[in-house]
């Protein structure tokens, strides 16, 4: 008589160990935090990006989805040594209903460099289905356009144009493939 009950009582024991815990309730927002509708166009730049430069430097960028009128990215690129080369932080808000994306270049050790005291800010030029294109004003008006576009669920370009008689930088753009 005492096994089965034993084997019984193992047996629930080890169910117990193996079942699977049940799904934590999804969090509740908000209403604030729910994303401004200027801001849902610019969902498909959410996800982790990462690409491989010609010169084999790795450049990765994190956006996040929107929330409340604002959305946030995150770049590094990673030097051939595998130290940090550079950040960028940027940020695209809501402000009196029009996009404004800014960001902060940093040096690897997060330095502000000398000659970018100023945050780079651009103005939307032009927004269509999974493209967004911003052109630089103030001290990022060498800067003709930052491009983001999704030509497939698993690719963003950006794409960076500069003013020929405010710089002689060449354009640029970088494919990222999607992180999982």
């Amino acid at each position: 008589m005492r096994f089965p009950a034993l084997a019984a009582a193992a047996f629930l024991t080890l169910a117990a160990c193996n079942s699977t815990p049940p799904a934590p309730a999804p969090l509740e927002l908000p209403a604030h935090a729910a994303a401004d509708p200027a801001l849902v166009p610019l969902e498909f730049l959410a996800g982790r990006w990462i690409c491989v430069n010609p010169n084999q430097t790795v450049n990765e960028e994190h956006w996040t989805a929107p929330r409340g009128k604002c959305m946030v990215g995150a770049f590094r690129q990673v030097r051939r040594d595998g130290k940090c080369a550079f950040v960028e932080v940027s940020q695209i808000s809501v402000e009196e209903g029009a996009l404004v994306l800014r960001l902060r270049h940093l040096h690897g050790q997060l330095e502000v460099p000398d000659n970018q005291k100023d945050i780079s800010m651009f103005a939307l030029r032009a927004l269509a289905p999974r493209r967004v294109e911003f052109a630089g004003t103030g001290s990022a008006e060498g800067v003709a356009a930052v491009i983001y576009e999704r030509p497939d669920d698993d690719t963003l370009l950006q794409t960076i144009e500069f003013d020929p008689v405010k710089t002689k930088e060449k354009p640029f753009t970088s494919k990222y493939m999607r992180e999982r």
